[in-house]
């Protein structure tokens, strides 16, 4: 099982996972990312959480095994 976290000690709150990514991440009324779904199941879910991953500039998200 996989685990999406994000490190708010070096999140940047640029936005791309949420903008990118909505069905995995929304932005709270601070605009840090809030996680939709922690432990994406689906091939498509675990994909796009892996793209947030990707894409992000801080590296603050990571996809672990749970």
């Amino acid at each position: 099982m996989k685990k999406v976290v994000v490190d708010r000690a070096i999140c940047l709150k640029a936005g791309q996972c949420y903008y990118l990514q909505p069905s995995i991440f929304k932005a709270d009324s601070l605009g840090w990312p809030d996680i939709l779904i922690e432990h994406p199941e689906s091939d498509d879910d675990i994909e796009a959480a892996e793209d947030a991953a990707e894409i992000c500039p801080s590296g603050a998200i990571t996809i672990e095994d749970a």
